[in-house]
């Protein structure tokens, strides 16, 4: 497979994925919140169980990552009234997504995974087979955090183009600086683009009220 193929593939199982998460958290956004608890619910114990079990189609394993990604969001998106709190929520994210990175957590289930030591990482991303091995694309950390963001400011009210390009356009660009890098943490990609949409999200609403008061 070319790398330029490769590289198609994967932003196509990025954005389908989050694009997928994000759907399915709209969707439940529509019943009351006490299914929607018992839902997201469901959804993490069903990850769970795949986590224990660890399925060895990857079809299976992709479909349980977003099962969880969801039922996180559905957990947390609610709490993220304003822009501003969605903001601080990425950045705190950033942050332990760089250091669990760069030295923690994530880092090592990377190594152990370059090292054929263990594979716990293939079950906390969304995978896709390439010349019969399956490779890590997308982290269910970065699906649900970023899910977590659009859900919440596209319920806040801000503009959906404007929104999806944004999260996407991040967990993109953590991708491409991935694939030349050999990888890299999404969520600081994410959060800046977040941030820039927040603060010109902020100004257009200041400018318009002091036309309105003037």
């Amino acid at each position: 497979m070319s790398v330029s193929l490769y590289s198609f593939l994967a932003a196509a199982v990025t954005v389908g994925g989050l694009a997928a998460v994000v759907w399915a958290a709209l969707l439940a956004g529509a019943i009351s919140p006490s299914r929607r608890r018992l839902l997201a619910g469901a959804l993490l114990l069903t990850y769970g169980a795949a986590l224990m079990l660890r399925p060895p189609a990857w079809p299976v394993s992709d479909l349980a990552v977003l099962a969880g990604a969801v039922g996180g969001v559905l957990l947390i998106e609610g709490g993220l009234q304003t822009p501003a709190s969605v903001a601080v929520f990425l950045g705190v994210a950033a942050v332990v997504d760089l250091l669990s990175f760069s030295g923690g957590f994530t880092h090592i289930l990377i190594e152990q995974y370059r090292g054929d030591t263990g594979s716990l990482l293939l079950y906390l991303c969304l995978v896709m087979p390439v010349h019969g091995r399956v490779l890590p694309i997308v982290g269910i950390g970065d699906l649900f955090v970023g899910g977590s963001a659009a859900t919440a400011l596209l319920r806040i009210g801000l503009r959906p183009a404007a929104v999806v390009g944004a999260v996407a356009g991040g967990l993109l660009s953590a991708l491409a600086y991935g694939l030349w890098r050999g990888g890299a943490p999404a969520l600081p990609f994410i959060a800046a683009a977040v941030f820039l949409l927040v603060w010109e999200h902020s100004t257009r609403k200041s400018r318009s009220a002091s036309r309105n008061g003037g």
